[in-house]
């Protein structure tokens, strides 16, 4: 291992907005930021989002986790 490499580091800002338009499903956008060039688009899909993410992280598999199977509850 090279210890004088220095690691990758790639650092993105996502702000989602939930707008509750019907009482099935509640529709979403948003904005992502690449910190170390700034730049910045808006999505209206996940899908656009690990597109852009792609573009700067090499990763085979970027997918958000699933839903999990139990909803989580505040006491």
């Amino acid at each position: 291992m090279d210890t004088g490499a220095l690691p990758l580091i790639s650092s993105f800002i996502i702000r989602f907005v939930m707008e509750e338009l019907s009482a099935e499903k509640p529709v979403y956008h948003g904005s992502i930021r690449y910190i170390q060039n700034a730049e910045e688009i808006n999505f209206n899909e996940w899908k656009e989002a690990v597109e852009f993410m792609h573009r700067f992280v090499p990763l085979d598999e970027l997918q958000p986790p699933p839903s999990p199977e139990t909803p989580i509850t505040t006491p």
